[in-house]
């Protein structure tokens, strides 16, 4: 199955806005209209660590647990926060991969909260892990969108 229409849906594209905090003056004019081209070149130009905070939060993650996800130490988390850098290519991209499967499961589960109980918790369709660790790589991330769309439709798991 796969998810690459959900993420046409402009709800999703806007949640995903939201999470990270974005504002028009982060996309291009050219490029806010593209679909998942928007969030490349936000990516590729850098998204500030002050958006990490807002992502940390809307998934109830603790320093230790993002700073994993991301790929990095705790201390270069911290760091980087104090000197106000921007994430590199790869930390924007799996930060960006959170957001988006996020969006999915706020979409699919129709509540924020609910969303992120799903995201901490063992999920049987995922041979009962849980899928916020899984989301650490794309295969896994492709899994847990597979889930979330199994879900919106009533496949039975």
């Amino acid at each position: 199955m796969g998810t690459a229409l959900a993420f046409e849906n402009e709800e999703i594209k806007k949640k995903i806005i939201g999470t990270l905090g974005l504002k028009d003056s982060d996309m291009k004019p050219q490029e806010k209209d593209k679909g998942m081209l928007t969030f490349d070149a936000v990516i590729r130009k850098g998204i500030p660590y002050s958006k990490v905070r807002l992502v940390k939060a809307a998934l109830n993650l603790t320093n230790n647990e993002l700073a994993d996800y991301l790929g990095i130490s705790l201390r270069t988390l911290q760091r980087k926060w104090e000197s106000h850098a921007k994430l590199s290519i790869p930390e924007g991209d799996r930060l960006f991969r959170i957001a988006r499967i996020f969006a999915l499961a706020v979409s699919v589960l129709e509540n924020e909260e609910m969303a992120r109980k799903w995201l901490h918790r063992a999920q049987r369709g995922l041979g009962g892990r849980v899928p916020i660790q899984v989301i650490q790589t794309e295969a896994g991330a492709q899994e847990v969108e597979d889930l979330l769309e199994k879900i919106e439709f009533g496949v039975l798991i």
